[in-house]
């Protein structure tokens, strides 16, 4: 039987995790709880992500250090989003943080001051049986005025920012800097007949480049994080360039991997090279904060979506590298930005390159120099997880043509 619970608590409350878990478990409801339930070499991120949409109930073990923890926060945000029933299991009465208490807003909890006690746990267990099942959760506590008071505060809170927006709006025709879409409709895209591929209409907005709120694996090129506006929309090649596209440009070119599939991604070619293919077929590369303002499509995280199913990297590649467009688009309709194959951006590398450098337009710095790096992006099939979060930099000599680089092309007009 698969699992039915997940439980989320702070390392600190190891101890009475595993007692609830066996609590459950006796009264026949499947757990899932970490380290116990992640496989080796699994990402860890990524196993809790499909655990929670995997479970129909998150049981919380709300205590002060969970309530401190950003991980608990994303693990309950993420039952929040997927419509899981959750229980708080409140060992700490003491107030919660106001991004948690947003999630825990409209659920009721269980009190347990007294600790896990057997008379608790047995009220857990009766709580997360009626749960499964559907019906009212009996022992839970109604809101407290000041939650009460909280929720009104916060609804009058929505209401004057509702209003706001709607006056600035009504006094600007247009607002720029926006945030990119979210979006479930079908991307617009546009065939390029230089070499067949298709290329997806990327909006302008503004975005938080590097480092990824919490992100622990992040190195010092990766930081700081910092606002850089796309004041203008372009064209981004919706997969990465093939193997048959790139033989169009250079017969020549033997490619890595089997040569008879022709829908593999190109790889093993040099910036120069990759560059020059771009131009020839009216387009140009991406810059580099082009490229991971398209790759974030609107994510915050550090992958913009569940690792297995957006990437081909060392879990599920078998050493090779895949057709394009096998994995799911993130919510720009781009394919394989993480993994498959490094991509070249258009930028020289600096250690400081979030500091100081020119985002985007025709001042962007190349690795023109003799002696200048260039920047690859995405990570490629024998990534592990860390390599394909989307602020990950490769700095890499131009050449580049025994490394697993290829491309994709963008385009200010079609």
């Amino acid at each position: 039987m698969g699992q039915q619970v997940f439980i989320s608590y702070s390392s600190a409350d190891k101890a009475t995790a595993e007692r609830i878990c066996g609590a459950l478990e006796e009264a026949g409801i499947a757990c899932w709880i970490a380290p116990r339930n992640i496989e080796p070499g699994t990402d860890y991120p990524t196993a809790l992500v499909e655990a929670i949409r995997s479970v129909r109930v998150l049981v919380l073990i709300l205590t002060e250090p969970a309530a401190a923890s950003p991980h608990i926060l994303s693990e309950v945000g993420h039952a929040f989003n997927g419509k899981k029933r959750i229980i708080p299991f409140r060992i700490s009465q003491k107030a919660v943080p106001e991004d948690l208490e947003y999630f825990l807003s409209l659920t009721q909890w269980l009190d347990a001051p007294d600790g896990c006690t057997d008379r608790n746990l047995k009220r857990l267990v009766e709580a997360t049986r009626a749960a499964l099942a559907g019906d009212p959760i009996p022992h839970l506590t109604t809101p407290s005025k000041s939650r009460v008071k909280w929720l009104v505060g916060a609804a009058l809170t929505l209401a004057l920012i509702a209003a706001a927006i709607l006056f600035v709006k009504s006094r600007r025709p247009t607002v720029r800097n926006m945030p990119p879409p979210q979006t479930t409709s079908q991307p617009k895209t546009w065939t390029n007949p230089a070499d067949g591929l298709n290329y997806v209409r990327i909006p302008p907005g503004t975005f938080m480049m590097g480092c990824s709120e919490q992100d622990s694996e992040c190195k010092d090129d990766e930081k700081p994080t910092h606002q850089v506006v796309i004041e203008k929309g372009f064209w981004m090649g919706q997969t990465e360039v093939t193997v048959a596209a790139y033989k169009k440009f250079n017969p020549k070119f033997v490619p890595r991997g089997p040569s008879s599939d022709g829908n593999l991604p190109v790889c093993g070619v040099s910036w120069a090279d990759a560059k020059n293919y771009c131009a020839t077929t009216g387009g140009r590369l991406p810059t580099e904060a082009e490229w991971e303002y398209a790759a974030r499509a609107g994510s915050p995280q550090a992958y913009y979506g569940v690792l297995s199913e957006i990437a081909w990297y060392a879990k599920n590649s078998e050493d090779a590298p895949h057709a394009v467009g096998k994995k799911k688009p993130n919510a720009f309709g781009l394919y394989d930005m993480l993994g498959n194959v490094w991509e070249w951006v258009l930028d020289r590398y600096f250690i400081k390159y979030y500091d100081d450098s020119v985002a985007t337009g025709p001042d962007v710095e190349q690795p023109l120099a003799p002696n200048a790096t260039a920047v690859a992006r995405g990570g490629f099939w024998e990534s592990d997880a860390v390599g394909l979060r989307v602020s990950h930099r490769l700095e890499q000599e131009k050449e580049g043509n025994d490394i697993p680089i290829g491309f994709r092309c963008a385009r200010d007009q079609p």
